[in-house]
């Protein structure tokens, strides 16, 4: 059980299996057009999660959100329209941590933790002492009374960001999986204040203009009803 919890963020077994998986044939994304679409989401969403829902339903065409899932407890689910390949269908929410920032105690028994290829870590566990790390962040970056990230993804339903789920994204393997996880340092200036209250993430050390945030984009057309699905190797 020790060995697989932690062998994920071994490098040789992370190495050997981006090797494996990753999908060489696949274009790299444009990452200024998802900068373009993430700035262009959050500086458009309201502080009423029904109504950003269905904002992302008028200008993409879709509607995600954290269902059943038959892969595992849950897992995220069209659930009306098509989502389209190319779409930025959910944010990794969590506690950015940059190397040599501490992140051993958060660690254990911690499966929601993604690792960026520059060696940047997602904390993207809603609970614990995960939970209690990035409210404590939020709060100390908060600026009079501008909260600069959001804290509803931790509660798992009424997402004020409607996108803030993609750390409950489950694995479908190679075969199987319908999105990438693509990389984005997000200028925080593209994003006025009081909109910064719907960016899920924070940085654990101190703020800067500058934030790592991983997209999920789709790499094929996802009906309504599917699941979305990582190949959790799968980065662009």
């Amino acid at each position: 059980m020790f060995f697989k919890s932690y062998k994920r963020k071994l490098l040789p077994w992370i190495y050997v299996n981006f090797i494996k998986h990753a999908d060489t044939s696949e274009p790299i994304m444009d990452t200024s057009f998802l900068i373009r679409t993430v700035c262009s989401q959050l500086n458009n969403f309201v502080d009423c999660p029904k109504t950003n829902l269905e904002q992302i339903w008028e200008s993409h065409g879709f509607s995600v959100g954290i269902r059943e899932s038959n892969l595992h407890n849950r897992g995220v689910i069209v659930t009306r329209g098509v989502v389209s390949a190319g779409d930025v269908v959910g944010y990794y929410p969590g506690t950015v941590y940059n190397p040599g920032d501490s992140i051993f105690i958060q660690s254990i028994s911690n499966s929601y933790i993604f690792q960026c290829a520059d060696g940047i870590f997602i904390d993207g566990k809603h609970n614990g002492i995960s939970g209690k790390f990035y409210k404590s962040c939020s709060e100390r970056n908060r600026l009079g009374p501008h909260m600069t990230c959001d804290q509803s993804w931790l509660a798992l339903k009424n997402l004020v960001n409607p996108l803030a789920c993609g750390q409950i994204v489950n694995n479908g393997g190679s075969k199987s999986s319908n999105v990438s996880y693509c990389e984005i340092d997000l200028d925080l200036r593209m994003i006025s204040l009081k909109q910064r209250m719907f960016v899920p993430n924070v940085l654990h050390s101190e703020p800067s203009p500058y934030l790592r945030m991983v997209v999920l984009v789709a790499t094929k057309d996802i009906p309504e009803g599917e699941e979305v699905l990582s190949s959790y190797f799968s980065v662009c």
